[in-house]
């Protein structure tokens, strides 16, 4: 597969950083690490997004989340259905939230873990659509030891004023000690700038910061 074009410069800097770690960082995998970017498609209205994980660490997590009771499934990045899982379990843990524009950070994330925690109904669930962004499978390639997963996320609709707009990055942050996700976000309209998730952190306003 060829690489998908919106890799670009900026991410030179940020493979040296990582690799700067360790000489053998790829494959030693001394670190858990989940570089992404986000680039806004104006043509499409969508957000084009690439995430590079290790796919170890990803197998085990989507194993966790998504068969919970069933210690017999096992899910590989070789599965034919490996494209339908991956965006199945991401949905889940990588999505943009739309909130009214005057709830905080600490209001969101209590929204959140209601939301998780709660057994959807269909209208529930219809609703939650128009409120969160959509997932949709673009490709993956491997490199270096490295799952680099390519999609589309569509954004919920918003005005000015009336809406506010939260990104959800826990992929690995439950599964995986000291598991660190940075993203790229390039709006297009406005400057770059980054996000940084942890454990505990894994909630930040689509915005850039002041």
């Amino acid at each position: 597969m060829q690489k998908n074009p919106i890799f670009s410069a900026w991410l030179i800097p940020l493979y040296l950083l990582i690799w700067g770690t360790s000489c053998d960082f790829a494959f030693a995998h001394p670190f858990h690490l989940c570089v992404g970017q986000m680039v806004w498609n104006q043509k499409a209205g969508a957000w084009e997004v690439s995430l590079r994980l290790h796919p170890q660490d990803l197998e085990a997590a989507m194993t966790a989340d998504l068969f919970p009771d069933d210690p017999s499934k096992k899910v590989s990045a070789e599965d034919r259905n490996f494209p339908e899982l991956v965006q199945t379990y991401l949905s889940q843990c990588f999505f943009i939230r739309r909130t009214p524009f005057a709830m905080s950070l600490e209001e969101t994330m209590a929204v959140l873990t209601a939301e998780r925690s709660s057994d959807s109904t269909t209208n529930q669930a219809r609703e939650m659509t128009a409120d969160r962004s959509i997932l949709k499978w673009v490709g993956a390639e491997q490199e270096k030891g490295w799952l680099w997963i390519h999609l589309e996320m569509k954004p919920p609709e918003t005005k000015k004023g009336e809406h506010k707009l939260w990104l959800v990055h826990r992929v690995l942050l439950e599964h995986v000690v000291r598991q660190e996700n940075t993203l790229s976000i390039n709006p297009a309209v406005s400057p770059k700038f980054a996000l940084q998730f942890k454990k505990g952190e894994d909630v930040r306003e689509m915005t850039a910061p002041k």
